[in-house]
């Protein structure tokens, strides 16, 4: 059985060859018919110049005898002359010998034929002037061969380059799937734990006949309030890049940020140092950009050490968001920014496991490129403008 990925690539695969298959006919039926058509209007301007050529010869000649020596056909048309007096006249190449008279041009087998009638001294003369196909009709073969040939090798060849190239096409789609499912089982990871608690506490609670259950009401709150936060941050991140956008003070924000984390900076003793060039302001949304800024210096708060220290500033458009703590290992520093991962993998860390899954989605909105590097024996936060 085929998997999804494997099913949509048939389908891409399908689409590419009964698309390049009706370009393919569509071109080599064009081809062969402006070749046929081509063709066609050579023979018969040919066999017309050749006709009228002859009549004229007729018209100026005195005496049929001599207009005879006088004729000049080319070697691969045949050409016969009646009067309708005297009966066969000339002929080149074969004798004409038709049911009934005609004139202009009509088909016999394989041979084009083109006869025109004039009158000169009381005498009608019937000028037939034809030409053998045999020879065109295997070119016109050996080309519709080649366009059939030509059409099938290259339709094998597209059908085997789009399975292939659909690979390609595919894999963003597949990377994106992969992510939302590995999304949706985080979630439900991180959403089912504090359900489990909330359960667990709810029964203690029932057990208990509601005495002493301060601590279990305070543990569901907790998980709520945890659950909550994760919502939150999940409607937040659908919502990024469709709100207002203005000119954003970042100098203000960063201020208004340190102001909140005040007291836990005060707590674990940290020092911090800010170095920012004055007007330093981009385009966006005020709430993007604060929570852009707001989860990077959080990150920098709460992993940091007693005594450690926090160093943010601004160079060439760019804000360095520096901090002491555990270093961010060499393997960690794509995954940080995916949702729900984190380095513990007991799950037992603070937060939701969206904080750099949204910084990254906001500096993909407004074109900030966002670096991470090991400084000093410091993390490093790069935001490029």
């Amino acid at each position: 059985m085929f998997d999804q990925f494997t099913k949509a690539r048939l389908k891409i695969t399908l689409l590419i060859s009964v698309i390049t298959a009706v370009i393919l006919s569509a071109f080599g039926g064009t081809v062969y018919y402006f070749y046929k058509q081509q063709i066609v209007f050579e023979i018969s301007d040919k066999l017309k110049s050749t006709a009228f050529e002859i009549a004229r010869g007729l018209e100026e000649t005195p005496n049929d005898v001599l207009l005879t020596q006088k004729l000049k056909i080319p070697n691969d048309v045949y050409a016969c002359i009646y009067n309708y007096s005297t009966g066969l006249l000339f002929y080149r190449g074969k004798i004409c010998n038709f049911d009934q008279p005609f004139t202009g041009f009509k088909v016999f087998n394989q041979e084009v034929v083109f006869s025109v009638v004039i009158n000169k001294n009381l005498d009608q003369y019937h000028i037939y002037v034809g030409k053998d196909l045999k020879n065109i009709l295997k070119d016109m073969y050996k080309l519709k061969a080649i366009l059939f040939y030509s059409f099938f090798g290259i339709s094998s060849i597209l059908l085997v380059f789009s399975f292939y190239i659909s690979k390609f096409i595919l894999k963003p789609l597949k990377i994106s799937m992969k992510k939302q499912e590995e999304f949706i089982q985080n979630a439900s990871h991180d959403l089912k734990t504090p359900l489990s608690v909330i359960s667990s506490n709810l029964q203690l609670m029932k057990h208990k006949n509601f005495k002493n259950v301060e601590r279990n009401v305070a543990i569901a709150e907790n998980n709520l309030n945890y659950m909550k936060k994760i919502v939150e941050d999940m409607l937040f991140l659908s919502n990024i890049g469709h709100k207002s956008k203005e000119k954003v003070d970042i100098n203000k924000i960063i201020k208004e940020i340190l102001q909140d984390f005040e007291q836990q900076i005060r707590k674990k003793n940290i020092k911090t140092e800010i170095k920012l060039d004055e007007n330093l302001q981009i385009e966006g949304n005020a709430e993007d950009i604060k929570r852009l800024l707001f989860n990077l210096i959080e990150n920098a708060v709460k992993y940091n050490i007693e005594n450690g220290k926090i160093i943010i500033e601004s160079k060439n458009r760019a804000i360095y968001i520096k901090n002491t703590g555990d270093l961010i290992k060499e393997e960690e520093k794509e995954k940080i920014f995916d949702r729900f991962y984190r380095a513990d993998k007991s799950r037992s860390s603070e937060g939701t496991g969206l904080g750099l899954a949204i910084v990254k989605e906001i500096a993909k909105i407004y074109g900030i490129k966002i670096k991470v590097k090991i400084e000093d024996n410091m993390n490093v936060f790069i935001l490029k403008f």
